[in-house]
C-alpha cells in the first residue's frame, strides 16, 4: 500500500520565485478548506533563493513579522526542476505500480536512478482498460535535501513537497469544476520563466518551462501585500544575463515573446494529441503583464482567456479573488493536500510497494502478543480452577516451565532467526541495483516493450522479466544486445538469456507476451563463470 500522510488542521504552504515568496495560511477542516491569509512579500535583490541559509531566515523572519505561529509546511517543485514523462501501464494491480515505474522510469532518466527521487499520479482510465496513463515525476535527490535544510533553518515541519504543475492543475480544475472543457491551457507567468501546462480531461497531459526575461514595473501589478513589504528586486537581480534588447522593449515586446512561447508549447503538445484544440486558457502571474497577454491570447489565437480568481473556490468577493492570480500553485497545493494524500505527488513521501517481507515482520510481534495474551490468560484460569490442590498446581507449573524453557530454547530462537534472516534478505535488496540499471538500460522504451514484472532470485543470479512487446522479434534483439553487453573493463559476457514460450493477442496494443530469463554470470577477469553469482 501507498505512504499517507498525517494531515494537521492547520498547515502553510509556501512558493516563490526570484522576486516574491508567497505564503497561504490554511486551515483544514471536515467542511473543506478555509483559507485564513495570503502573502505576498519582495525577496531582497541580495538573498539567493537557492542558499538553504538564506532562504531558511528570510522565510522564520517574515512569518514572526506576521505572527504566524504554524509549523507545518508543504511546497512544491518547480517545472524546471523536475523530469516528467507519462507512461501506460497496467493499472489493475495498483499495489505493484511504484516497482514498474521505478522500472521504466529508469531509463529516461538523465541522471542514475539511485540519486532520483521518483512518485507519480495516476490519471483517469476507463473502466474496463487494462491500462491507464501514470504521469511520472523525479528529481535530483540534492534537491530534496535542499528543500529539507531551507525549512529546518526556518524553524517548520515539512509534511508534503508536491509538482507546481500538478498543483496548478488541481487549482484550475476546481476553478473550472461546473463545466471544465476538454482542453485547457494554464499559464504561470513568473519573473524568469513561464510555466505551461495542458489540461485534458482534467488531467495533466503537457507540461514545459520557458526562460523568459520580465522586469519589474511592467504593466500594472496585480501584487497581493500584507504586512511588511520591502521594495521588488530590481534590474540587478532579474536582468544578470538577459538580452538588453528584450529588457529594455516595452510592454507590448514582452507580451509578443510571451505569446510566442505559448506558441511553441501548444504545437509541441499537438506532436503527442494530433489536431488538438485548445478551448480555454488560464492565466497566473502577478508580474502585471497578465491582462495585456490574455489580451493578445484571445486576439491573436482565438482561444477565450481568463486570469485565474480563487474567489469561487473559497466563497471569496470577486476583488478578493483577483489579488490571489499569483496563488494558484500555493492554493492548488492546499486543495490536493485536503484531499486523499495518497493521489498527488509527494517526493518526500514518494509511493513504495510494500514486500510480503515487510508484512509479514509486521505481522509477527503481533501474532507473538497475541499468543503471551491467550496463553497468560489461560494459566490463570487454570490457576483458579485448581487452588485447592497446591501440590498439584506446583508440579504443572513446573512443568510448564520446562516446556516454556524448551519452547523458548527452540521455536522462538528459530523464529528469531528467521526474522534476521529476512531482514537481513531486505537490506541486502540494493545490491541488485547495478545490475538492474544495466539490464534496462539496453532494453527498449516502453513505446516498444512493457516489463510487467521482475523477479530476482538471489539464490541462483538470475533475473526474470514478464514482458509485452509489439512486435514478434523484439525479444530476440533484446536476447541478443543483452549478451553481447560487456561491463567496462570486462571481456567476459555478463548475461546469458533464454525466452520462455511466446503467446499472441492481435488486438491488445502490446500483441506479444513472453518471460525472459537473464542469469547473471561472473566476468570477473581470471575466473571460470558459475552461472551464480551472490551479489549484483
Amino acid at each position: 500500500m501507498y505512504n499517507r500522510v498525517r494531515q494537521q488542521k492547520k498547515i502553510l504552504s509556501i512558493d516563490w520565485d526570484a522576486r516574491s515568496l508567497r505564503v497561504v495560511h490554511a486551515y483544514l477542516g471536515k467542511r473543506g478548506v478555509k483559507i485564513d491569509r495570503l502573502l505576498s512579500i519582495a525577496i531582497p535583490s541580495n538573498l539567493d533563493p537557492a542558499s538553504p541559509e538564506q532562504m531558511g531566515q528570510y522565510i522564520r523572519r517574515t512569518l514572526d513579522q506576521e505572527g504566524i505561529a504554524t509549523k507545518h509546511v508543504i511546497v512544491d517543485i518547480p517545472r524546471d526542476q523536475a523530469i516528467l514523462n507519462t507512461l501506460t501501464l497496467p493499472i489493475a494491480q495498483a499495489d505493484e505500480l511504484p516497482g514498474m515505474v521505478e522500472i521504466q522510469i529508469a531509463k529516461e532518466l538523465p541522471f542514475p536512478a539511485m540519486d532520483a527521487v521518483i512518485d507519480f499520479a495516476v490519471g483517469p482510465a476507463a473502466d474496463d482498460a487494462p491500462t491507464g496513463e501514470v504521469l511520472v515525476g523525479a528529481i535530483r535527490r540534492e534537491l530534496l535535501e535542499q528543500y529539507e535544510a531551507t525549512f529546518a533553518v526556518a524553524g517548520l515541519k515539512l509534511d508534503r513537497i508536491g509538482l507546481r504543475p500538478y498543483a496548478n492543475k488541481v487549482a484550475v480544475c476546481q476553478l473550472l469544476r461546473h463545466a471544465i472543457p476538454e482542453r485547457v491551457l494554464f499559464i504561470d507567468v513568473r519573473p524568469t520563466f513561464m510555466e505551461i501546462d495542458v489540461l485534458r480531461q482534467s488531467a495533466l497531459s503537457f507540461s514545459r518551462s520557458a526562460s523568459v526575461m520580465i522586469p519589474s514595473g511592467i504593466g500594472e501589478s496585480r501584487v497581493l501585500s500584507i504586512g511588511p513589504r520591502e521594495e521588488p528586486a530590481g534590474a540587478e537581480r532579474g536582468e544578470t544575463g538577459a538580452d538588453d534588447t528584450q529588457a529594455s522593449s516595452g510592454l507590448e515586446g514582452i507580451v509578443h515573446s510571451l505569446v510566442l512561447e505559448v506558441t511553441r508549447s501548444i504545437e509541441a503538445y499537438r506532436v503527442g494529441d494530433h489536431g488538438a484544440t485548445i478551448d480555454h486558457v488560464v492565466i497566473g502571474g502577478d508580474v502585471g503583464v497578465e491582462e495585456a497577454l490574455a489580451e493578445a491570447i484571445q486576439k491573436r489565437l482565438n482561444i477565450t482567456t481568463e486570469i485565474y480568481n480563487p474567489a469561487s473556490t473559497f466563497g471569496w468577493t470577486p476583488d478578493e479573488g483577483a489579488g490571489a492570480s499569483a496563488f494558484a500553485a500555493s492554493l492548488g497545493l492546499v486543495l490536493g493536500h485536503a484531499q486523499d494524500g495518497s493521489l498527488h505527488f509527494d517526493f518526500l513521501h514518494p509511493k513504495r510497494t510494500v514486500s510480503a517481507t515487510q508484512e509479514r515482520l509486521k505481522k509477527a510481534p503481533i501474532a507473538a502478543a497475541v499468543v503471551i495474551l491467550f496463553a497468560g490468560a489461560a494459566a490463570v484460569g487454570f490457576a483458579g480452577y485448581t487452588k485447592d490442590d497446591r501440590q498439584k498446581l506446583a508440579q504443572l507449573e513446573q512443568d510448564i516451565r520446562k516446556l516454556e524453557d524448551r519452547r523458548s530454547d527452540y521455536k522462538w530462537l528459530k523464529f528469531l532467526d528467521v526474522a534476521e534472516q529476512i531482514r537481513e534478505f531486505d537490506a541486502n535488496q540494493h545490491v541488485w541495483i547495478d545490475v538492474m540499471y544495466d539490464v534496462f538500460s539496453l532494453l527498449p522504451d516502453n513505446e516498444e516493450m512493457l516489463v510487467n514484472r521482475a523477479e530476482m532470485n538471489q539464490k541462483d543470479g538470475r533475473i526474470t522479466l514478464k514482458t509485452r512487446v509489439k512486435h514478434r522479434e523484439t525479444p530476440t534483439e533484446v536476447i541478443q544486445a543483452l549478451e553481447n553487453f560487456r561491463r567496462e573493463g570486462r571481456d567476459k559476457p555478463r548475461f546469458k538469456v533464454t525466452m520462455g514460450p511466446q503467446t499472441e493477442k492481435k488486438r491488445e496494443k502490446y500483441r506479444f507476451s513472453q518471460d525472459l530469463r537473464i542469469e547473471i554470470r561472473d566476468d570477473e577477469p581470471g575466473k571460470r563463470s558459475s552461472g551464480k553469482s551472490s551479489r549484483g
